[in-house]
């Protein structure tokens, strides 16, 4: 039988690295439904859950694939769509209207990835500095970074983000203005997010700084470099070409928001 790792094997991009990730890191927090064929994989739904999002990737979907997605439509959903065509996507929305969702947002992302022979690193990336969850203003300045773009977070759960995540900030005058994360760390690849610069600090490198930062840190490890990005954001997606990002992969996410 083709095996959930010889996907991951063949193709460690996503979704397949999310589906390996979670199975050895958050398999407490996860539901897996297979479509088997014979004695082939032919397509899964991958559920992860947290308290406050359900994060939902379905790899070549089908019609009897999509009727058994259940979530509670009390959670805010993101559903990625891997492999499917464009009746898929509308099949998984009315599946989510049908489950109790009325407020449904469609979006299409790229997937970048840069390797050792492309990476052309930031010259500005001696400016990014890693934010330790020990360090008191590290994580005070974290803290107040997320709450002006409307993320409340508490103490405790800012200290774990950093803690489990690998994050590089710019602190300019006493204010973390940007900020680029890893989120998942595989041998063969590692996912990149949560770039972010605020507002009256763009234009001058530093998102690409502290993206190219953390980029390094695959780079070195022999790793792929990953990120997704959505497909109108031309700003974001000049700055990792010019780190040597290229677009491998486009998928569909369905964002599905509570009454």
């Amino acid at each position: 039988m083709l095996s959930l790792t010889d996907l991951y094997k063949r193709d460690p991009l996503p979704p397949h690295c999310y589906l390996v990730y979670d199975l050895i890191y958050e398999f407490s927090n996860i539901d897996l439904i297979l479509g088997i064929q014979g004695d082939v994989i032919m397509s899964y739904i991958l559920i992860w859950r947290s308290p406050r999002i359900y994060g939902i990737h379905l790899w070549r979907p089908n019609m009897d694939m999509i009727s058994r997605l259940t979530v509670p439509a009390d959670r805010v959903a993101y559903v990625h769509i891997y492999e499917g065509e464009e009746k898929h996507v509308a099949l998984t929305e009315n599946r989510l209207k049908e489950i109790g969702y009325s407020k449904i947002e469609r979006r299409i992302f790229y997937n970048m990835v840069c390797d050792e022979s492309t990476f052309t690193p930031s010259i500005n990336e001696g400016l990014a500095i890693k934010l330790q969850a020990q360090n008191q203003q590290h994580l005070e300045l974290f803290l107040n970074l997320k709450r002006s773009r409307g993320q409340e977070l508490t103490l405790e759960e800012a200290m774990e983000i950093l803690r489990r995540r690998r994050y590089y900030g710019i602190i300019v005058d006493g204010v973390l203005t940007s900020t680029s994360s890893r989120y998942l760390a595989l041998q063969e690849i590692h996912m990149i997010g949560d770039v972010y610069t605020k507002p009256e600090y763009r234009g001058r490198g530093y998102a690409k700084a502290v993206t190219s930062a953390i980029t390094r840190e695959a780079i070195v490890s022999g790793a792929l470099s990953s990120l997704h990005v959505e497909a109108t954001n031309e700003p974001a997606i000049k700055v990792y070409r010019g780190l040597g990002y290229r677009t491998t992969k486009i998928h569909h996410r369905l964002e599905a928001f509570p009454r």
